[in-house]
């Protein structure tokens, strides 16, 4: 129970900017579940289904909201010397804290436009950076150079024996970075282009070589350069959504642990393909090269991979092959999901969102009064009053304006004919305010649900 007066800072739930954020989780949860409970590589097919998180959300909102700025209101009880404040309010609200008290709020000012600019700002931040970001690779592969046929024939050989292997149509090309840049990568176009640094071809020994040539040959085969480009962009889009940073996350995470296990199967050595994936972190280790772009790397899950490549080293992990059927039937689901999830977010009794900023606690049934019941109370002799007095107490002209719930509709009529008279708008709504989550004592999160007038 909260009381009468807190101020409550909502946001209704048929903005884009909700749909979104609803849609992202429960698509984000579906997704992990099923990809944990399919389990065995799915290339292509596997990628498509982590990305749905950062796709479905935009599907959502552009074929269910009914409002695309993210209407932030501020909304505050309404008291008699607030109404000389006629200029700043907007229109009238009826809050149902429970079954008995109903609270008149009224709309002060809302934050929608500051909320758009600050995605906005944030969205082009990271567009700008992918930008950038694209230059600088475009740059990194106009000065590198090509294998020399001659120096380099024993390495363009292994890249000829691992495309044969994998199911590429042709031999991806391989370039060799300035001094400066650091770690391989795979780029797509031209039949796809492998990039390694100076040192890799001098530090690694022939194996671990293979190793790091067969991880980008498989994330070449999987489409992975291309499905998380798109992903990023997608990602960047809505970049204020921290759940679509966690699903990007994930995607990439799932990219290479699943090109290490390929790369496993076009070389027969993962303890190859885990040494090669060690010296290339000791490489890395303590440089800044001009450009650091090794796809390889993805934080502090290295550890976990090379574990894993360690494992089907030692046969207590098995590789698996699997086709695209049951990530088809995964994918149907997640989408299925999200747009039931969009489309009952977006509904239009699914009401508003809220923050209530106010103590807990249930409001005293003798400081309210009945339509009338002031008036007939200042005609009582002194003795009604103190008779009424045990039921009625007098109510300073500050407190916020709440009544019982039996006298709602009488009140409604009443305050829509003085709001009117204020300069308000005639917009009249009662919302039941139901209580979601409670923080400490003084924050709640509360869904309000629009209640017929």
């Amino acid at each position: 129970m909260i009381s009468a007066s807190p101020t409550v800072l909502a946001i209704e739930g048929d903005s884009a900017w909700v749909v979104i954020l609803a849609v992202s989780a429960a698509t984000l949860i579906a997704v992990l579940v099923l990809r944990r409970l399919i389990r065995h590589p799915g290339g292509l097919a596997s990628g498509l289904l982590l990305s749905l998180p950062l796709a479905v959300p935009l599907i959502a909102a552009v074929s269910f909201d009914h409002a695309a700025l993210p209407v932030v209101a501020v909304l505050r009880p309404i008291s008699n010397d607030l109404l000389a404040q006629s200029s700043e309010l907007f229109h009238v609200l009826f809050m149902s804290h429970d079954k008995n008290v109903v609270t008149a709020y009224a709309l002060y000012e809302t934050a929608g436009a500051w909320m758009l600019w600050i995605g906005l700002t944030v969205s082009s931040v990271m567009l700008i950076r992918r930008v950038i970001g694209t230059y600088l690779i475009r740059r990194v592969i106009n000065q590198s150079r090509p294998l020399d046929a001659t120096d380099d024939a024993a390495i363009l050989t292994m890249v000829e024996s691992l495309a044969a292997r994998s199911s590429l149509m042709s031999v991806p090309t391989v370039l060799v970075m300035p001094k400066g840049s650091t770690g391989a990568f795979a780029m797509a176009g031209k039949g796809g282009r492998i990039l390694l640094s100076p040192e890799l071809l001098s530090e690694l020994d022939p194996q671990e070589l293979e190793g790091i040539l067969a991880h980008e040959i498989a994330h070449l085969e999987a489409r992975d350069v291309q499905v998380t480009f798109t992903a990023g962009f997608l990602r960047d889009l809505v970049a204020w959504n921290p759940i679509a940073h966690m699903a990007y996350r994930h995607l990439l995470a799932d990219r290479e642990v699943e090109a290490d296990r390929r790369a496993v199967s076009l070389t027969g050595d993962p303890l190859a393909v885990a040494s090669g994936l060690v010296r290339l972190c000791e490489l890395r280790k303590g440089r800044k090269g001009r450009v650091d772009l090794a796809v390889a790397f993805s934080g502090g899950r290295v550890p976990a991979r090379v574990s894993n490549l360690l494992a089907l080293a030692d046969g207590g992990m098995v590789m698996r092959t699997g086709g695209a059927a049951s990530y088809f039937v995964a994918a149907c689901l997640v989408i299925v999901v999200g747009l039931q999830v969009g489309a009952q977010v977006s509904s239009q009794d699914a009401g508003a969102y809220a923050i209530v900023l106010g103590a807990a606690g249930e409001p005293t049934a003798g400081s309210y009064w009945a339509p009338g019941e002031r008036a007939a109370f200042r005609k009582m002799s002194k003795e009604q009053r103190l008779q009424r007095g045990a039921i009625v107490a007098h109510r300073a002209p500050t407190d916020p304006i709440a009544f019982k719930a039996k006298f709602k509709s009488d009140w409604i009529e009443h305050w829509k004919r003085r709001s009117a008279r204020a300069g308000l708008g005639h917009e009249a709504q009662t919302w039941d305010l139901q209580q979601v989550n409670l923080i400490g004592g003084s924050i709640g999160f509360y869904r309000l649900a629009p209640e017929a007038i």
